[in-house]
């Protein structure tokens, strides 16, 4: 504060001056007079003349200030740079042997990292492999499965083809018991072994047709199934 008041007294007292030197040369050059025509200089010039004059004055003292301003900056500085040196020289063996101590962690982090890379390659080498067996079985599977569909095809028609069958067989079984009867009503023939034979024959060939129809049904489950389970439809 004491400081403050001094400066502040110090700047009033240099304003005083200059005040002071400035009104000294306003009266000079009002009382000047030019040596060829003997007139005074008039007042615009006067005027113009400490214009410039305060411009000037107001340019040095910025100058002045940012030279003392760059001036304490440049003694900071260096005083930071003898404070660095001075702790460089006390610390110059510690920091080489941590140099020493962290280039060596860093060359065993990186020796850690290309084990890993190499064990990535691995992986990806065997990945790809799985990858193109996994392809070639797919391929596969599918020509598989339509060879399978191509063949459920064909026993759907097959199976449709034993049901007509069965339906026209029942149809005429069922004509031949009508007649059959009709021909015991009028031979009053009971026990033919014409007509038991035959019926006999038809049934043993309807039963053979029920048992290829539960064969060709269970054939399909299984396709189907299979089909199914491999991502097919039908």
């Amino acid at each position: 504060e004491e400081l403050k008041n001094q400066l502040e007294t110090k700047r009033q007292k240099a304003i005083e001056c200059r005040d002071s030197f400035q009104e000294f040369k306003r009266q000079v050059a009002r009382h000047a007079e030019y040596a060829r025509t003997g007139k005074k200089i008039p007042e615009k010039i006067i005027q113009e003349v400490e214009e410039f004059e305060l411009d000037k004055d107001a340019e040095v003292e910025e100058v002045r200030g940012s030279n003392i301003s760059l001036k304490n900056r440049l003694a900071k500085l260096e005083q930071q740079l003898r404070k660095k040196d001075e702790l460089a020289e006390n610390l110059h063996v510690i920091d080489f042997e941590q140099l020493k101590i962290e280039n060596q962690t860093l060359n065993e982090k990186i020796e850690e990292r290309n084990e890993e890379l190499h064990k990535l390659r691995k992986k990806t080498v065997t990945t790809v492999q799985i990858i193109t067996h996994m392809r070639e079985k797919v391929q596969f599977v599918q020509q598989d499965y339509q060879a399978l569909k191509a063949e459920l095809a064909q026993l759907d028609q097959d199976l449709a083809a034993q049901r007509d069958l069965v339906a026209k067989t029942k149809h005429e079984r069922d004509e031949h018991r009508a007649d059959s009867g009709k021909l015991r009503q009028q031979t009053s023939i009971m026990n033919s072994e014409h007509l038991t034979k035959d019926f006999e024959s038809r049934a043993e060939h309807i039963k053979q047709l029920k048992d290829d129809i539960s064969q060709l049904k269970r054939r399909q489950g299984q396709m189907t199934q299979f089909i199914k389970s491999h991502g097919g439809t039908i």
